[in-house]
């Protein structure tokens, strides 16, 4: 095609640009940094088709990371396990000829599909080549359709590893366990014995992260390695085990814990935490809840008590509504000595006395922060009927309560998006209140943020936005920002 074209109407020459290919004239080194940054490694074996230049790049990419979930390509009526099974045979088969063709020392292997039987000796193969290869980060997620897979014996005794992230695997080493360089572990939806988590401790002297998600087996945690300063736990399934799990860290600065966790939680040394999230809650009889709420109280109390000296701490629904109930009859939460205090919750009936009892409990907070997160169990039908003795519409201009932290201390408040989001959509009456109380009775108070999105929502936003700034504050240095 000739790249001068002349008007049929006139004798003027129209010139097209020629195209100039700026950045397959890049450095090898720039070109495999640029496919390094793509999320799926099947998205940089593609560009194998742009030209000769590009036909080995991706062979020296320093990870390897593949995801395919064959529910993407399903079809409907008529295509069911066999089709998922199929598909999912063509991703193993992509993996491997990927693998045989990759020619550079790996630094980090991923793997996540539907795992069926059939596959063991190709994960298998998969992680014989992981570690042959030195890999130092390794993630192995599974969705099994029925048998989970066993993690290899080869993988226990391996000083390469700095990162492992395993999901639905059986985790039995058959000898001591030898991570030596590992710094961060996650494993979830597994289930192990006491004995197997203890091994796997010893055998990881400079672990700093620990991470399981949705475990069950084992009733004692004891982490006395100096080095893990990180310990998130979501979903402990040992639900009927009155026992519990027993967590001891004494070097432990930060604990987050989510979901339901069982029965029961005991926390017998974390001396040095600086931050704890306590987002979860615990089983419940229902044949007996009257009589199990003093079970549930308890177990909130004790845990809190042993998060006095904790400096920023996150309080979730569950716990809010339980402290709820104790304000309404008069008791108070063990005092805290947190700086930061973050509400994840939705601000309803259910936690408008919980989260007075909070503001009496930490008098020394000095930043507000309320989010709101979509996990959340509620105590519906647990002596719910005595917080709805209460007018609590007028709940915050009746409160005769001097808060010493509002008084002396609180000078930042920050409401997230996502609870700004909620209140409007409900046009939440409960939200717009408390707000009112705080910039009422907060007399350090220098700034409110509150996080606004940029769509369709800012009328009402702007809306909300003269309401909140007509409030009166007593604070004269308070200032409220939308960002």
């Amino acid at each position: 095609m000739s790249l001068t074209m002349m008007s049929r109407k006139s004798k003027f020459k129209y010139f097209e640009p020629t195209a100039v290919d700026r950045i397959s004239e890049c450095p090898d080194s720039v070109l495999v940094h640029i496919l390094s940054r793509l999320e799926e490694t099947e998205d940089a074996v593609r560009t194998q088709v742009l030209s000769k230049r590009w036909r080995f790049l991706w062979t020296f990419l320093p990870s390897l990371l593949f995801r395919y979930n064959a529910y993407d390509d399903y079809g409907g009526e008529g295509e069911g396990e066999d089709f998922r099974v199929a598909r999912n045979t063509e991703f193993v088969t992509f993996v491997e000829k990927t693998l045989f063709s990759s020619d550079c020392k790996l630094k980090k292997f991923g793997v996540e599909f539907e795992y069926y039987p059939r596959f063991t000796s190709n994960v298998d193969l998969w992680t014989r080549f992981a570690a042959g290869k030195g890999v130092e980060e390794l993630s192995i997620q599974l969705w099994p359709d029925d048998t989970e897979y066993e993690l290899p014996q080869l993988l226990y005794d391996n000083s390469w590893f700095k990162e492992l992230r395993f999901s639905h695997c059986r985790v039995i080493p058959g000898g001591n366990v030898a991570w030596y360089s590992l710094k961060k572990l996650s494993i979830g939806h597994v289930k192990f014995s006491n004995d197997v988590i203890e091994r796997i401790l010893a055998g990881s002297p400079v672990l700093e992260i620990l991470e399981l998600h949705n475990f069950e087996g084992f009733s004692r945690l004891s982490v006395t390695n100096s080095c893990v300063k990180k310990l998130i736990l979501s979903e402990f399934l040992n639900i009927w085990d009155d026992s519990g799990l027993e967590i001891s860290a004494p070097y432990l600065l930060s604990l987050e814990m989510s979901g339901r966790l069982g029965k029961n939680c005991r926390l017998t040394n974390v001396s040095s935490l600086v931050d704890a999230v306590f987002n979860c809650d615990f089983m419940c009889y229902a044949d007996d809840r009257a009589n199990d709420y003093e079970r549930i109280q308890n177990i909130v109390v004790v845990f809190l008590a042993s998060l006095l000296h904790v400096k920023n701490l996150t309080l979730g629904t569950w716990a809010i509504q339980v402290l709820s109930i104790m304000e309404a009859k008069g008791l108070s939460s063990p005092l805290l000595n947190c700086k930061c205090l973050t509400l994840d919750m939705e601000i309803d009936k259910y936690v408008l006395p919980g989260i007075a009892n909070v503001l009496k409990s930490t008098p020394n907070v000095e930043t507000l922060i309320m989010t709101w997160s979509l996990y959340g169990w509620r105590l519906y039908g647990i002596e719910s009927m005595v917080l709805l003795n209460y007018n609590e519409e007028q709940y915050w201009t009746s409160q005769k309560w001097t808060y010493k932290c509002l008084t002396l201390h609180l000078k930042n408040v920050t409401i997230s998006s996502r609870l700004m989001n909620l209140m409007m959509y409900h046009r939440d009456s409960n939200f717009f209140s408390f707000i009112q109380f705080l910039l009422r009775n907060a007399r350090v108070l220098q700034k409110m943020v509150i996080s606004t999105p940029s769509d369709d929502r800012l009328k009402k936003y702007f809306e909300a936005a003269k309401k909140l700034l007509s409030f009166p504050r007593s604070s004269p240095d308070a200032a409220v920002i939308f960002c």
